[in-house]
């Protein structure tokens, strides 16, 4: 009977060589542990930096926009927002003059011509505002600055350039102001001349010409057509004046 030779068991692992598997392994863990932990701290140092600088960004912006230069800056252009917003009010509502023909004369009715009233009466008031943003531009300027809290020494070098460069500015904007203010007069007189006279006269269908029937009515309605004439020219020579001297100082 053939007897089989079992093989004699393998020695036992010597207690050094187990712990160096477990302190390899462990050495391992540690080192992906290490490698994650830096990689993470170096993910949250450049996030904290990128951070950092956003915040240091915008507080160098806030405190540029807090500067005294630009609070005067500031300040003038809240001025000139509110004056250029008068003169679209103004020029929108002369551009309707000129489309209802309300120079012609062209009355239909009494709705008519009261509608017609209102409209010049419009004009002068939006010309009466925005001449009195021009004139007192310094003293609304102050007043805006003076709002923003802009420093003294801000605030009065920026009216100082301010009135050096309406010298010669002012006196043309001016000019226009009062070429509107006569050519809104002039013609609200002949306005309400007509309605003063109603009955008096009438218009022509054919011609479209007025015909009156009195003739100091007829007088004094050909003195204050002409007057407004006269303003409506002068008004646009003006007008050319100050739009010339502001191209040749355009910046």
């Amino acid at each position: 009977m053939n007897t089989r030779t079992k093989s004699p068991p393998s020695p036992p692992l010597p207690a050094s060589r187990g712990n160096l598997r477990i302190i390899v392994a462990a050495t391992l863990v540690l080192l992906v542990f290490v490698l994650a932990f830096g990689y993470l701290f170096q993910l949250r140092r450049a996030r904290v930096a990128a951070e950092n600088e956003r915040r240091a960004a915008k507080e160098r912006a806030q405190l540029a926009q807090s500067s005294p230069d630009a609070l005067a800056a500031r300040a003038i252009g809240n001025y000139l927002a509110k004056v250029q917003s008068q003169v679209r009010a103004h020029e929108a509502i002369f551009e309707k003059l000129q489309r209802e023909n309300v120079f012609s004369w062209n009355v239909r009715d009494r709705a008519h011509l009261d509608a017609e009233r209102q409209l010049v009466h419009d004009f002068l008031t939006t010309n009466a505002q925005l001449t009195d943003s021009i004139r007192y531009g310094g003293n609304l300027l102050r007043a805006e600055m003076d709002t923003a809290n802009v420093p003294a020494d801000a605030r009065d070098s920026a009216l100082a350039l301010y009135v050096k460069s309406q010298t010669e500015l002012l006196p043309l904007q001016l000019q226009v102001r009062r070429c509107d203010q006569e050519l809104g007069e002039s013609a609200l007189d002949v306005l309400e001349l007509l309605a003063w006279s109603w009955g008096a006269w009438r218009r022509d269908a054919g011609t479209g010409k007025l015909e009156f029937n009195n003739p100091i009515v007829v007088a004094t309605f050909k003195d204050y057509a002409e007057k407004t004439k006269a303003a409506a020219l002068a008004q646009e020579s003006a007008a050319k004046a100050l739009v010339t001297y502001q191209k040749q100082h355009a910046p």
